[in-house]
């Protein structure tokens, strides 16, 4: 497989499970060998279970950022918070492991340029959006970022053009307009404007991974510490970001309910970042890209269940559309 299709294909969305049938032929009989399912173990329900949390873990983040900043977090000094915590909580479960993040100089460019542009920038997109839209379109945007990848590596001619692959981002865009065309699509029509402005993070979140090939990435770092470095470079960037723009916030006792939920928001990501990386070590990146499928149906249903939300028919046709579009987009020839 393509190396740049590897990563698109890891950061979303489609597989097929590998068959795992066993064909046990009676020697003694003239019976054909008839298949038999291989017994279900504590050991193969591992990467089930990894997968549903991740997906949970994912889908739960939009609604804690919605009560956050509709709690009066301010989106920047949020994103501050939240990267330095979850940075935080990772360095300190690599020294438990023994194995302290250690960050070379010379690794600092790509942490720096990491954290700009998919935490720094795009978070705080997300985090200001998410306030205003409701929490299972800010997931159905997120999904957005295979579409936008592979968009952009056409246009900078990395990928190949397929037809079926380009009808994907075909399929994607109309859901976009399904959302933002009709007039009783969205509770109020000026939050059109807002669908549109969210979609600047997962096509920020594309640019990174374009930009940024598996070339780049610093040889022999551990997952932990690639991932708390690029969490704190991101940090850096957001402290004197929200101390210009005046939404710098110092959390105060007790926390309230949105500073509540920044804080179960950096641990449960730290646990979903060492999750993801035991889901790969286990099943390999391909099944783990399975999970943001998941996350887009958990930020619907916890959007629903949790905060009372309802959708208009064209906004569930929209979701059908943009899913539909993913997975075009992370086809692939067996």
């Amino acid at each position: 497989m393509h190396r740049f299709e590897q990563r698109i294909h890891a950061a979303t969305i489609l597989h097929q499970a590998r068959p795992g049938d066993i064909l046990r032929t009676n020697m003694t009989s003239s019976t054909p060998p008839v298949p038999q399912t291989p017994p279900v173990t504590p050991r193969s329900l591992v990467p089930v279970a990894l997968l549903f949390l991740i997906g949970a873990l994912w889908g739960s983040f939009f609604v804690l950022i919605k009560i956050a900043v509709t709690d009066g977090v301010r989106p920047v000094s949020y994103l501050f918070w939240f990267t330095l915590l979850s940075g935080g909580w990772l360095f300190l479960a690599g020294m438990i492991r023994g194995k302290r993040p250690k960050f070379a100089r010379a690794d600092l460019p790509y942490y720096l340029k990491l954290g700009l542009v998919r935490f720094t920038l795009a978070n705080m997109i997300l985090y200001t959006v998410q306030g205003k839209l409701a929490v299972g379109i800010m997931a159905v945007i997120m999904a957005f970022v295979p579409i936008f990848t592979y968009l952009i590596s056409l246009l900078v001619r990395i990928e190949k053009f397929l037809w079926l692959r380009a009808t994907g981002i075909l399929i994607g865009f109309a859901g976009v307009l399904l959302i933002v065309l009709p007039k009783s699509s969205l509770p109020d029509q000026s939050l059109a404007i807002w669908v549109l402005i969210g979609f600047g993070a997962p096509l920020l979140h594309a640019i990174a991974y374009v930009a940024l090939s598996e070339k780049s990435r610093p040889k022999n770092v551990n997952s932990i510490t690639l991932s708390s470095g690029t969490l704190f470079a991101a940090a850096f960037f957001a402290l004197p970001l929200a101390l210009a723009l005046g939404e710098f916030q110092t959390p105060g006792w007790p926390l309230s309910t949105g500073e509540q939920a920044l804080l179960a928001h950096s641990i449960i990501a730290a646990v979903n970042f060492y999750a993801i990386f035991e889901l790969i070590r286990i099943a390999g990146p391909t099944y783990m890209s399975q999970a943001n499928f998941m996350s887009v149906g958990f930020g619907v249903a916890f959007g629903v269940l949790l905060l009372g939300e309802t959708f208009s028919l064209f906004v569930w046709g929209a979701i059908a559309l943009i899913l539909a579009g993913v997975a075009l987009v992370n086809f692939r020839k067996s």
